[in-house]
């Protein structure tokens, strides 16, 4: 689990960052805003619903409950959690209208505010949403649904027990009538809220419409082009920036042609900006920005012509001119035969292993920096006045942007407010702030006028916060059976600096990874190198390079050994199921609590893609099927890929098989996009992919230079859930990026002979076709 995470409590105040209000009542609104029912909670850890108190609210006032029944019957339910187009805005409010009985044609879905003394944690990363929020969010439903009921009873003058409910009517079984909850909701109201003990919740097999496919609910406003991303704010006397910094990354603007600038048709203003904390080694949760200049003109296009007349004069002696990537690749492979500079993992006797092998099999891989290019370049608009600042952004940690905007500005909490915008792509880009904080210090400046700013792509892919490269000096020994016995890394990466001792942001490698836990001995060592490259965590961060590495690495061994690579997978994982926790997380701070490794979830997602696959069966030549496994963020993934390869080395994907085990699925449609999704991405990354840096510039800047995944050369996907009766949801939006990766490689390597270790495989001459 990303530890990212664990440090929110240190973020901001202990209220407004952990959602930990006194458990001694149940948060209610208890107004009649319009006549209606408003139910509200807060989510402070993971033992369900917790409460605090409200002055009396004005019918007029701004809210951000789960619950608001309105007097003509619509049924509003608000979605905490940041949309980047992972269904959550839909997913959370399905799982509340199904134990409140809602009809979901009756549910107006509302996007709520930043509130962590109403809702908890509010974040988009690390597939966190449902899991996070699935028993509270069940609550929250089966609350109001027994408040209806309950004023129901009252206003019938029947007993409670003679009373049901079914699409957001109450039913009196004895007459046969039915009223709408909106007859009951003033009354409800005004009623004590029930205990969350006394609550009944549904058992899953009576659900209605969770597990079912359902839309989400922007489709039709993206579809007509509503104004619903960052991108698309609109307010009245706007001003527009663009905001530019170093080439090489930590540069200091020194000085621009201020005169020249100023004086261009519809530029307002120009000026430089300092920078704001330590951006390179930063964390998700701090507040840090570059410095650069600032042009404020009168429309985007007026800032972004007038930024390309920009001349600056840099320093750059604080910025790392010696971060080279093709240097960090030359010594990393010298490194390759030595020992790493630090132990991670030492179990069992390794150097037996080797020397009693039949058989030692030995590789060294390679991945570069990644790039995480957003459909929606990063954008965010603000407005300071009155001493009040309202900010208007796509990011995944909001709370964390309003915090640190309040920290830098000097404005405060109390008076600096952020509003969600729906995301056009996060992938963990967005879990970083950096755009929030450049506007925030840029509205300061303007006083009084909201100000927008806009990224364009080339500052986005120059100013990314990368998924970043490694290296895998890999070991395995083999008996005269062909069985795996023993397995060494050394991983090779970056840190901040020599004197930094620890890896850069998403770097970490953890000792649960497969074949790490299910093999007897086992060494893992480490030597970090130098490079002052800002990193940050990517859709599935880590996995999404490991699996491509280890998973490729185990089916090189499972070919020294002759063995059928289905059947290899299976035999490391035919121990009895045990517990191999995940990295521990702070269960105080709301986190689902760690999932345990079963083996034998593992060994059935295995199974059955094989068996839709067709695994085994003859190929043609030039063709294959290759099969790759990997367990992150809770979730199982097993994946087979189709694939061709010619002479000339061009590659045709035809189908991916996926079967995942998420536990239940309440979204299948959203579901099905995540997979079909994580595949697309996941085959762009293996094919293309690469940032590299020469004196601590960033080389790519464009599409051009930085291709992804054409939509005609997508391949077809089958996408198959397991969903075992008694495991609650995990996440879908990160397992089944990794697995694709090897799976294809694997296919790639048994349909032409040719083992690629280094990605992406286009640098080898591999053309997707």
């Amino acid at each position: 689990m990303p530890a990212f995470f664990e440090e929110l409590a240190v973020s901001r105040d202990n209220e407004k960052s952990s959602g930990k209000i006194s458990r001694r009542h149940f948060f209610k609104l208890s107004g009649v805003a319009g006549g209606g029912l408003t139910l509200g909670l807060a989510i402070g850890s993971s033992q369900g619903l917790a409460q605090t108190e409200m002055a009396d609210v004005a019918e007029d006032a701004i809210l951000t409950p789960f619950v608001q029944i309105q007097s003509d019957g619509r049924i509003n339910i608000f979605s905490k959690n940041p949309e980047c187009g992972q269904g959550i805005k839909t997913g959370l409010p399905m799982i509340i209208a199904e134990e409140l009985d809602a009809r979901w044609e009756d549910v107006n879905v509302r996007q709520a505010d930043i509130d962590a003394s109403r809702y908890g944690l509010q974040l988009a990363g690390g597939s966190f949403s449902t899991p996070m929020n699935w028993m509270a969010m069940r609550e929250a439903g089966a609350t109001a649904r027994l408040m209806i009921l309950t004023a129901a009873a009252e206003q019938l003058y029947v007993p409670i027990t003679e009373l049901s409910t079914r699409d957001s009517m109450v039913i009196h079984e004895a007459s046969g009538e039915s009223y709408p909850y909106s007859e009951f909701a003033e009354l409800a109201a005004t009623l004590a809220v029930p205990d969350a003990q006394s609550l009944t919740l549904k058992d899953p097999a009576d659900f209605t419409l969770l597990g079912r496919r359902v839309g989400g609910v922007d489709n039709e406003a993206i579809v007509r082009g509503g104004s619903l991303f960052g991108i698309d704010q609109r307010q009245a006397d706007m001003v527009y920036a663009s905001y530019t910094k170093s080439p090489a990354m930590g540069g200091l603007a020194v000085s621009f042609n201020e005169s020249h600038i100023k004086a261009l048709p519809g530029v307002i203003d120009a000026f430089i900006l300092e920078p704001v904390g330590e951006l390179i080694g930063s964390t998700v949760f701090d507040a840090t920005m570059l410095g650069g200049v600032a042009i404020i003109a009168d429309s985007t296009w007026t800032a972004m012509k007038a930024k390309q007349q920009l001349e600056v004069v840099w320093d750059e002696s604080t910025a790392d001119t010696a971060a080279t990537w093709s240097t960090l690749a030359e010594n990393a492979a010298g490194m390759a035969q030595q020992d790493g500079e630090m132990e991670l993992l030492n179990r069992g006797d390794t150097a037996a292993a080797f020397t009693q092998a039949e058989q030692v099999v030995e590789a060294f891989y390679e991945y570069p920096y990644v790039s995480h290019v957003n459909l929606e370049p990063q954008n965010c608009t603000a407005l300071y006045s009155n001493g009040r600042l309202d900010i208007w952004a796509p990011s995944q940690t909001p709370q964390v942007g309003e915090a640190g905007a309040a920290a830098v500005t000097g404005i405060g909490d109390e008076n600096t407010f952020l509003h969600q915008t729906r995301i056009g792509g996060g992938f963990g880009r967005r879990l970083n702030n950096d755009f929030v904080i450049e506007v925030a210090m840029i509205a300061r400046r303007m006083e009084g006028r909201p100000v927008k700013l806009q990224w364009t792509r080339e500052d986005d892919m120059v100013n990314d916060f990368y998924r970043p490269g490694g290296f895998h000096a890999l070991r395995a020994s083999l008996d005269a059976e062909g069985r795996m016995t023993g397995f060494s890394d050394h991983f090779i990466s970056e840190q901040k600096n020599a004197e930094a001792g620890r890896p850069i942001e998403a770097a970490d490698l953890t000792p649960n990874i497969l074949p790490m836990e299910h093999l007897p001995n086992v060494r893992i060592t480490q030597t970090l190198q130098s490079a002052a490259i800002p990193t940050g965590f990517m859709r599935a961060p880590g996995s999404n390079a490991f699996a491509f590495t280890f998973q490729s690495f185990l089916h090189e061994v499972a070919e020294a050994g002759n063995r059928d690579y289905r059947d290899f997978l299976l035999e490391l994982l035919d121990a009895p199921d045990q517990e191999v926790p995940e990295p521990a997380a702070d269960a105080q701070q709301g986190l689902p609590a760690p999932m345990p490794f079963i083996n034998s979830r593992a060994r059935n997602v295995i199974f059955t893609v094989a068996d839709r696959a067709e695994w085994g069966r003859p190929m043609p030549e030039g063709r294959a099927l290759g099969l790759a496994f990997y367990y992150s963020h809770s979730g199982y993934v097993a994946q087979v890929a189709d694939v061709s390869v010619n002479d000339d080395r061009e590659v045709t994907v035809h189908k991916v098989w996926s079967v995942a085990d998420f536990g239940l699925i309440h979204n299948r449609s959203a579901a099905e996009n995540q997979i079909q999704g994580s595949i697309i991405d996941g085959l762009s990354q293996l094919m293309y992919a690469k940032i590299t840096f020469d004196k601590g510039v960033i080389q790519q800047n464009n599409f051009h230079q930085y291709p992804l995944l054409r939509i005609s050369r997508a391949p077809q996907v089958d996408v198959h859930f397991l969903e075992p009766a008694d495991v609650a949801p995990t996440g879908a939006g990160e397992p089944a990026l990794p697995p694709a990766l090897p799976a294809i490689a694997n296919a790639i390597y048994s349909a032409s002979g040719e083992r690629v270790r280094k990605l992406p495989l286009s640098e080898a001459g591999f053309k997707l076709v």
